[in-house]
């Protein structure tokens, strides 16, 4: 019998996590291709999610070498849970709602990515400003400007 590893637990938690956000968009209605209602794009992630949760269930059992991890994932051979990751995702994901609500989407998009990208060790802040910046910048292009998302720039 095959040893429960990582794999299974993470596909099985993107299955679950899939299939619930792909119900709850049902429910917000889909639309059509031309007019897309609210539940369109919350209904496809998890549609996706679902998808590559099942893919990573069906690839767990055939992972080759199962000693030793190679010289190159070693960082990856750590605690199950990493709790600063977890947290900094987490922690984004909060000040994301907080900002942008009172800040708008510029503060909101900024603070979130820079809070979730400390979340892996090996960036510090000047790499985490870069990344925050960069995805702000796109996400003004593509939400504000390209989308014309109801979430304004700046609130104060």
């Amino acid at each position: 019998m095959n040893k429960l590893t990582r794999d299974h637990v993470g596909g099985a938690l993107l299955v679950a996590a899939g299939v619930a956000v792909a119900t709850a968009g049902v429910g917000y209605g889909l639309g059509t291709l031309r007019q897309m209602g609210s539940g369109f794009f919350p209904t496809v992630l998890g549609v996706l999610m679902a998808a590559i949760g099942a893919a990573l269930l069906a690839s767990a059992g055939r992972v080759a070498g199962r000693g030793e991890p190679p010289a190159e994932m070693a960082h990856l051979a750590g605690p199950v849970v990493q709790w600063r990751g977890w947290l900094c995702i987490v922690g984004g994901l909060a000040a994301f709602v907080v900002l942008g609500e009172h800040g708008g989407l510029v503060p909101a998009s900024f603070v979130s990515v820079f809070v979730a990208a400390l979340g892996d060790r090996r960036n510090g802040w000047r790499a985490a400003a870069a990344l925050a910046a960069a995805l702000t910048l796109l996400g003004v292009v593509v939400f504000h400007f390209g989308l014309h998302l109801l979430l304004p720039l700046f609130t104060w």
